[in-house]
């Protein structure tokens, strides 16, 4: 049987898998089924991380994400390609927080299992 970290580590990739997968049927120029699922990890890799060297990883990791995220916006509007939606923004953010979640909290409440 594969360890609880393994396991962790596969819920949020594929929690990012799920949520990228309907991404790509509504395409977004910043993210699509590989972007959620990387930041989906990339918060659950932080999390494992937070346990050893304490929480200011995830706020570090919090803050990357966040600034890739702008970086990525002012490319598209110096391109013309502007879309004045944050829905993907805002979607990065929550999987980023769910994939983080899977470790630290709960893995029913993350995949919104009840007993």
């Amino acid at each position: 049987m594969p360890s609880a970290t393994f396991m962790d580590l596969l819920i949020a990739l594929g929690l990012g898998l799920l949520v990228g997968l309907q991404k790509e049927r509504a395409p977004s120029p910043l993210a699509g089924l590989g972007g959620f699922a990387l930041v989906s990890l990339v918060g659950a890799v932080a999390a494992l991380l937070a346990e050893t060297a304490g929480p200011m990883v995830i706020a570090g990791d919090l803050l990357a994400i966040t600034a890739l995220m702008v970086t990525g916006n002012i490319v598209l509007l110096r391109s013309g390609k502007s879309d004045p939606g944050q829905t993907t923004e805002v979607g990065l953010v929550l999987m980023r927080l769910v994939g983080a979640y899977t470790v630290a909290g709960s893995r029913q409440v993350a995949i919104c299992r009840a007993e």
